[in-house]
């Protein structure tokens, strides 16, 4: 099942940003279990990076790459072409970046968009959840459940 990642759901994880973090890192273990397949595009990794490293301090950014390489192990990257980055700008979309992220689901005929921004895909024709709702769906449809367990 292909799903692409808004950056919402990779700083949610990766700064622990609360009630949040907890569904976000289960959505990333699923993926690092291979029971998902998680996209992201190359700007994700750039605007996560400018964001951890608090506006590009150069003392942050080893331990940042060495996090974000982690990310890039449980996450593909989709690349747009020069006909997506026009079919975006030629699009009723009023967010660029959220339209660049459309056009690569539909490029990966990704089964869902997982984002804490549910408003910034309201014109998507691919389902948009976010994780607790994609959890919840996956429940609901396979009768599968994501708990964390305490080893």
């Amino acid at each position: 099942m292909k799903l692409l990642l808004d950056t919402n759901i990779l700083l949610d994880c990766m700064m622990g940003r609360q009630p949040f973090a907890a569904d976000a890192r289960k959505l990333l273990i699923s993926g690092a279990l291979g029971e998902v397949d998680l996209w992201m595009s190359p700007s994700q990794f750039t605007d996560a990076f400018y964001l951890l490293t608090e506006g590009g301090k150069p003392r942050l950014a080893e331990s940042v790459k060495l996090r974000l390489l982690k990310v890039k192990r449980l996450a593909r990257i989709c690349t747009l072409g020069e006909r997506d980055v026009e079919s975006a700008l030629e699009s009723s979309w009023p967010d660029f970046e959220d339209a660049c992220l459309y056009q690569c689901a539909k490029k990966l005929h990704a089964c869902a968009i997982i984002t804490r921004n549910r408003a910034d895909f309201e014109r998507s024709t691919i389902p948009v959840y976010d994780c607790a709702e994609f959890f919840a769906h996956l429940k609901d449809a396979h009768g599968l459940v994501y708990e964390e367990i305490d080893w």
